[in-house]
């Protein structure tokens, strides 16, 4: 259950949830912020409110997403970085999720058409195969373009980034040496969201689903997984078990396992055999609620793999995460009770270091709840 606190007028005392403290901390916050990426800016509290409107049918918000949207338009200029953390790709992405989604009426064929022009330029600027940096983060921006439903071999956009999925998937096959991939596998020492391997695999698996070079594809996957098969040790923490057992599902999900000719399923079921909530708790980073190594980043896993399953197993454990990330004791420093130090300031508003994406895991999920408590 969520804390409130509570703001006193002359008659009245109002109670306000966690979230709501989280929503009125974005709403008079927002603009302010410089940062308009995805990962910690205005895209992603953009996306946020998006749904929040949607669940709420409130238009308050979903005009405000609106105007984060103008304001990220007009702020892009030549210094505006190219990678997926904080510049052009996950913005791109971004306003390509949000079309896609139904939150925006827009070809995307036109609209991104000047951000995808900086991008082929400039291409060989990213370095390494990282999801916030790297080309696995270049990858995704044309992933997301092709999972259009108005993608079709007639057009060019779909052409081209097709093309360009192709010369990335080069790129990753040229950078994964068998000693990139052991390094890759040896888990963090703490749970990371943005964790390369099991990253990498979903993004393969996604590309594989769209038959885009897919012989280039499952070459790159088995190399990735061959290791994993070879090897009776599992990654150390807990969380990061799960983490990989999101990645295979994923695998399970496109059919990859037919051209592997093993059971991925047995994969999964190695892992989750050995997932215990009590020891993923003191793995995460201490009082943290944010996605990138917190309590939301775990219901975040879950989330996905309830909806690739519909297993409600996952759903009992998304509930129970999503709401212990509103269990933390009340703070003054920071933002809406929410421990942020100083120098992590400039991310505090964001998704994956911030309090768009505590919120964000919890839109939906209390749908989920009410029916979980009605089985």
């Amino acid at each position: 259950m969520q804390k409130t606190s509570y703001t006193k007028t002359m008659e009245t005392t109002v109670p306000f949830t966690r979230q709501q403290r989280i929503t009125n901390t974005l709403l008079l916050n927002s603009s302010f912020t410089e940062n308009i990426g995805l990962m910690h800016g205005k895209m992603g509290i953009a996306i946020y409110f998006f749904h929040l409107a949607r669940e709420n049918k409130n238009k308050i918000y979903e005009d405000y997403a609106g105007e984060l949207i103008d304001e990220i338009y007009e702020e892009i200029s030549i210094k505006t970085s190219l990678d997926f953390e904080n510049g052009l790709a996950g913005i791109g992405w971004g306003i390509e999720y949000l079309v896609q989604q139904g939150f925006l009426h827009a070809d995307t064929d036109e609209v991104l058409e000047p951000i995808e022009n900086q991008l082929q330029s400039s291409r060989n600027q990213f370095e390494g195969i990282g999801l916030l940096n790297g080309i696995t983060g270049l990858g995704e921006y044309y992933l997301k373009r092709l999972q259009n439903p108005h993608s079709s071999d007639e057009k060019a956009t779909t052409h081209f980034s097709r093309q360009m999925l192709v010369l990335i998937i080069d790129d990753l096959e040229l950078l994964l040496s068998n000693d990139e991939i052991i390094e890759l596998l040896n888990s963090p020492e703490t749970f990371d969201l943005t964790w390369d391997y099991p990253v990498l695999i979903a993004f393969l698996a996604e590309v594989y689903q769209l038959d885009v070079f897919n012989f280039q594809v499952n070459k790159i996957l088995k190399l990735l997984i061959d290791p994993f098969f070879q090897s009776e040790d599992l990654p150390k923490l807990h969380s990061n078990r799960l983490f990989l057992a999101l990645a295979f599902e994923k695998l399970k999900h496109c059919k990859f396992e037919e051209s592997l000719g093993t059971s991925i399923e047995g994969l999964i079921k190695r892992l989750n055999a050995i997932i215990n909530r009590e020891v993923i708790t003191d793995e995460l980073a201490l009082n943290s609620a944010f996605l990138i190594n917190g309590t939301s980043g775990i219901a975040w896993v879950y989330k996905q793999l309830f909806c690739l399953t519909d297993d409600a197993r996952y759903q009992k454990e998304l509930i129970y995460w999503s709401g212990k990330s509103f269990e933390f004791e009340d703070t003054n420093t920071g933002f809406a009770g929410f421990n942020i130090s100083e120098e992590k300031k400039e991310t505090a508003f964001g998704l994956l270091e911030g309090l768009a994406g505590i919120a964000l895991i919890s839109v939906n999920t209390k749908i989920l709840n009410s029916l979980h408590k009605q089985l």
